[in-house]
């Protein structure tokens, strides 16, 4: 969904249901405002290699996990 709208994205995961991972700002306003609408998991790192990022992806999967379980509608990942 490279080149699909912001509206198409939110709009799929909800179909899904999806968890909306994301580096856009713009999505967790939107699911902060609204009461229903996907989980967002907003990534909030630098400017970093892949597999760095990956590493601590996994590394945070825990907590993901249980932040997903909880139901919260904004999940801030923020890099190491």
């Amino acid at each position: 969904m490279a080149n699909a709208t912001d509206g198409a994205i939110w709009n799929e995961a909800i179909a899904r249901p999806a968890v909306l991972v994301t580096k856009d700002r713009d999505f967790s306003l939107l699911r902060a405002a609204k009461r229903q609408g996907p989980i967002v998991l907003w990534v909030r790192v630098g400017n970093i290699d892949n597999r760095a990022l990956m590493r601590q992806f996994l590394g945070a999967m825990p907590q993901i996990s249980e932040a997903i379980a909880r139901g919260e509608a904004v999940i801030e990942f923020v890099g190491s």
